[in-house]
């Protein structure tokens, strides 16, 4: 089987504006969430997305994950749940900018450790359905609901509705390997099967996308494995719901970043109405 490739388009030019028009008449903002592991490359993908759509050279998101403790471990810079309102573009500058005001809005949160457990897929549940409010500590959800099973539950009992999430782009490094434990636990929250215990399994979209693709080479045979494995645990399709590329904060990005934007930013692509009945009803 020979390696994914990247496609070119060569009929149709994304741009920001393009995006931002599709925008215009949609009535229900989407929350896009994005997953992975301490050091994937979320907060700087999310300082990519707002310089590709914004032109603006800011970090919105901090970053710094890459850096290890002495201990050999990664640690996280990104720690609460953040979100990102309207891709992260100022909100002083979208008015000039033509920017709809129900852009999505990007969501990030501290890297997940690459395990399938009970804890990890409640936590990424609660968050889904919109229980869990912004700025709250992820490690402090994580450690609540390890030492007393059921406490989120009690802690957070109410859906709001415009937290939900609506997509999900998982986030994995081209250098490390493919964290497919944890991969496998949003798969079980976001697109759990119709089995007799769940008539009205949700459906979120899945979108994957590979950072640090600088750091490698992907003649490798390796990397191509690793690329591969990571389209086969996400189950998605390469051409329409992946991209890869080097994430830079200062808009001198290529125009992959735009084609991947022009389809995650898409409100044709939505969460499912089984879905919606689902959350309403939890």
């Amino acid at each position: 089987m020979s390696a994914p490739t990247m496609r070119k388009e060569n009929t149709y030019l994304p741009s920001a504006r393009k995006i931002f028009q599709r925008y215009e008449r949609v009535r229900v903002q989407e929350n896009v969430l994005l997953v992975g592991t301490v050091g994937a490359g979320k907060s700087a993908t999310i300082n990519t997305i707002t310089a590709a759509l914004s032109g603006e050279r800011k970090y919105r998101a901090p970053i710094g994950a890459h850096l290890s403790t002495p201990d050999g471990t990664r640690k996280r810079t990104t720690t609460h749940l953040m979100w990102y309102r309207g891709c992260g573009i100022d909100e002083s500058k979208r008015k000039d900018m033509h920017v709809p005001k129900n852009i999505p809005n990007l969501v990030d949160m501290t890297g997940l450790e690459n395990v399938e457990s009970r804890e990890q897929e409640k936590l990424l549940e609660m968050i889904l359905m919109g229980r869990i409010p912004d700025e709250t500590s992820i490690p402090a959800l994580q450690d609540m609901e390890r030492t007393n099973p059921g406490s989120l539950d009690r802690k957070f009992p109410f859906i709001y509705d415009p937290r939900r999430i609506h997509k999900i782009l998982f986030i994995a490094s081209a250098t490390e390997p493919i964290p497919t434990k944890l991969i496998k636990s949003v798969r079980n929250v976001a697109q759990p099967d119709g089995s007799p215990s769940n008539v009205n399994p949700r459906y979120i979209p899945l979108f994957g996308l590979m950072t640090k693709e600088d750091l490698v080479n992907f003649e490798d045979k390796e990397i191509q494995d690793r690329e591969r494995e990571f389209l086969q645990s996400l189950g998605i399709d390469q051409t329409a719901s992946y991209s890869r590329w080097q994430n830079n904060p200062t808009g001198d990005f290529s125009c992959r970043v735009l084609y991947f934007l022009d389809r995650l930013l898409s409100p044709e692509v939505r969460v499912s109405d089984a879905a919606l009945l689902h959350f309403n009803n939890s």
